[in-house]
């Protein structure tokens, strides 16, 4: 229940900025965040940088949890340019995974990802907010050097993900089924 009541908090702030601001729930590229306070920032160029990086690909998540999908975004970036905690948490994996580095860090019921990336803090350490947690790799995007970000919640078959830019306070909100428990009688 705390989980659900932390997500719909995160997702609602995320919700209510865009609407404040008058922007569209689905931001086009490039997103540019509706506040300046936010305990988030953007992975590449650190926590100072209000713009953001390109945004190469958007978020595209499936129909349904097996389709296939692009559960994150793209950011356009440099081979070597450091790549920085979006915020606060705890470096969760730090390694190969397949072929290429990724970086996952926890802040409580959320998680970000990063990749390709080559980590230069290891697995529990803590990051602040913009600290650097490694530097961009080549390889994930066909166009040039790029970060994949990406922000999920849960674990295994439980796992939701959802557009990293919802913590910049634009991006695209996405609505999931509540599961009924037993019922009472």
């Amino acid at each position: 229940m705390r989980l659900l009541i932390t997500l719909v908090t995160v997702l609602a702030s995320a919700f209510s900025a865009v609407y404040a601001s008058g922007a569209a729930a689905v931001a086009d590229p490039p997103c540019r965040p509706t506040k300046n306070d936010t305990a988030w920032s953007w992975p590449l160029g650190g926590p100072w940088v209000r713009a953001g990086p390109t945004i190469l690909r958007p978020f595209e998540p499936p129909p349904h949890r097996w389709d296939a999908g692009h559960r994150g975004v793209d950011l356009a970036g440099h081979v070597g340019e450091p790549v920085r905690a979006a915020g606060p948490g705890v470096v969760l994996y730090a390694g190969k995974l397949v072929d290429r580095g990724v970086v996952v860090i926890g802040h409580g019921v959320l998680r970000t990802s990063y990749e390709p990336v080559e980590a230069t803090l290891p697995v529990g350490a803590t990051v602040a907010l913009g600290e650097q947690v490694g530097t961009l790799d080549a390889g994930h995007c066909p166009a040039g050097p790029c970060l994949h970000w990406g922000l999920l919640t849960g674990h295994g078959h439980a796992t939701g993900y959802y557009d990293p830019l919802l913590l910049l306070g634009c991006g695209q909100v996405r609505l999931e089924p509540v599961m009924a428990g037993p019922r009472s009688r």
